[in-house]
């Protein structure tokens, strides 16, 4: 079942963030939880850091057009949350929301740094 981003939005300022999938491979059809943690943003560190400033001016947006949403980031075209697990293929994007690790890990990799590139400039043409 999948939600649409207002749904979404409520669920997480209500501080839902369990996700149920139902694996049909399981006999007993069993419901695994995967719990998406996301990081607290403080926008006065990420206003430091290099990498975040760079993908800011790439989307011709100033530090003060964000809107700090609790555990998001609100760039207008996009919601922006920083996950604290970072698994491969851990970044994503799904209906309008960017899903990566935290900037200082993104900038310390440059896979990271390509695939967020990559992800951005496919989304936000």
């Amino acid at each position: 079942m999948s939600i649409n981003q207002n749904q979404f939005e409520q669920l997480t300022e209500m501080g839902i963030s369990l996700w149920q999938s139902r694996s049909r491979d399981n006999k007993n059809d069993t419901a695994q939880d995967h719990v998406q943690s996301y990081l607290d943003i403080d926008l006065k560190d990420l206003a430091k850091q290099q990498l975040f400033n760079d993908i800011l001016l790439a989307a011709g947006l100033s530090i003060g057009e964000i809107k700090h949403q609790g555990d998001h980031l609100d760039l207008g075209l996009f919601n922006w949350y920083f996950t604290s697990k970072s698994l491969p293929g851990e970044m994503h994007w799904l209906e309008q929301q960017l899903i990566t690790p935290a900037i200082a890990e993104i900038s310390k990799s440059p896979t990271l740094k390509k695939q967020l590139w990559q992800i951005l400039g496919k989304q936000t043409q």
